[in-house]
């Protein structure tokens, strides 16, 4: 009975290690961590770029992490645990973890308290529909999480990075009418009104107003945190999720 015991107490032993080291947690070595190895150099290099600049400009920071497994847990308990541990965003909690479990096939986004107005879950969601799966059932890693980083770059900018009309037929359709009206509405006044006064208000003393639509101000950013130390990664710190992201399998 003693050695059964001392046997089952070294199983038991043996398991709880093995679940400690799987429940490990990585240290972060930069804004671009990619510990599954799958993301080129170069790739590397222009996420680490757009990071430094949002955390130059915005007080904004972005981890992007890559894993071979989250395993046993599930890649949103990880990519949570993982943020919170890391402090990812600061204190005012304007962080965002991209996190690739390759082996898992997943990839999930948790998105800080302070982000969560300007990155709803839709929002983050579509990005990753748009611009990181079909990259990644093609087995390209790289490209797939560049151009995710670059959409949510763009619209923690306060700016589109897609080019929504080309994805959206009844988008496409209006803005033809819009364009057709204003043509129409440029010919009438450029025809002739006919005689009568011509003076510098134009004919018949009416104000000449320009065919042309007056040009949108550009949006301002919706986010403007304290701007970061310049200089490349000083590491995070105090940053919490809100809980709120989206993940995609693929």
């Amino acid at each position: 009975m003693g050695k059964s015991l001392k046997a089952l107490l070294c199983v038991l032993v043996l398991l709880l290690t093995a679940s400690i080291a799987f429940a490990a947690l990585p240290k972060p070595v930069g804004f671009v961590n990619d510990f599954a190895q799958v993301i080129d150099r170069r790739t590397q290099e222009e996420l680490n770029a757009i990071s430094e600049k949002l955390k130059d400009n915005q007080g904004i920071e972005v981890a992007v992490v890559t894993v071979v497994s989250t395993q046993p847990e599930t890649p949103k308990q990880y990519a949570t645990k993982l943020f919170n541990e890391w402090g990812i965003g600061g204190p005012e909690d304007s962080g965002l973890l991209i996190l690739l479990a390759v082996e898992d096939r997943e990839i999930q986004v948790e998105v800080g308290y302070g982000l969560e107005g300007v990155l709803p879950d839709g929002k983050v969601g579509g990005i990753l529909d748009d611009f990181v799966i079909p990259h990644f059932v093609k087995g390209d890693y790289s490209k797939g999480l560049l151009e995710g980083t670059k959409a949510f770059a763009q619209a923690l900018a306060g700016e589109s990075y897609t080019t929504a009309a080309s994805r959206n037929p009844d988008l496409v359709g209006f803005i033809i009418f819009i364009i057709i009206a204003i043509l129409v509405t440029w010919l009438a006044r450029r025809s002739p009104s006919g005689p009568g006064p011509t003076g510098p208000l134009g004919p018949r003393g009416t104000v000449h107003r320009s065919p042309y639509p007056h040009p949108t101000p550009p949006m301002p950013p919706i986010f403007r945190g304290p701007k970061g130390g310049r200089g490349g990664f000083g590491g995070f710190g105090g940053g919490r999720s809100g809980g709120g992201g989206a993940g995609r399998k693929f």
